[in-house]
């Protein structure tokens, strides 16, 4: 596994192609690491000029998310997301969203999530935990996945084993 996109959904707010009112965000790992680029505008705003911390929480709990997935071949659903607010997070500046998992057994993975601008600078940090969804759960979740031909195809991959 070097690099590649990761697959999307049709109706997902955070990846969703056809969500009307979604961020329409495409996702993609390098080595083991998910990441997300999104350009933020004034409609993604709290504060003026800010962009709304529940938003900032939405695009790192899926970019964390998608971490384990990438080891365990098991799509995974949130149990507990912390955020640390670093500082303010501007709109229109392209941020980078990345997640990493950190700890991975039968019934747990950990993560750990950042956004930083093209820069550098940071502005939030997370962790969280994720349940994994079962194998059968996984393919009913990857039957409504949207591959595009140069599309990672996740599932099909011999896994890694858990430790």
């Amino acid at each position: 596994m070097h690099k590649g996109k990761l697959p999307y959904s049709k109706g997902c707010y955070v990846c969703g192609c056809e969500n009307p009112i979604g961020l329409k965000i495409q996702f993609r790992f390098e080595e083991k690491k998910a990441i997300a680029e999104f350009v933020p505008g004034p409609e993604h705003q709290g504060y003026p000029g800010v962009l709304h911390g529940g938003l900032i929480s939405a695009l790192l709990d899926e970019t964390m998310g998608w971490a384990p997935t990438l080891t365990t071949q098991k799509m995974c659903m949130t149990a507990e997301l912390n955020v640390r607010y670093v500082k303010p997070t501007p709109i229109d500046r392209k941020l980078i969203v990345t997640g990493e998992a950190t700890h991975i057994n039968k019934r747990l993975y950990k993560t750990i999530g950042e956004i930083r601008d093209e820069q550098g600078n940071l502005y939030v940090t997370a962790t969280a935990k994720y349940s994994p969804l079962t194998e059968n759960e996984t393919e009913v979740v990857d039957d409504y996945m949207v591959y595009d031909p140069d599309t990672y195809r996740i599932f099909l991959e011999p896994a890694v084993k858990e430790g």
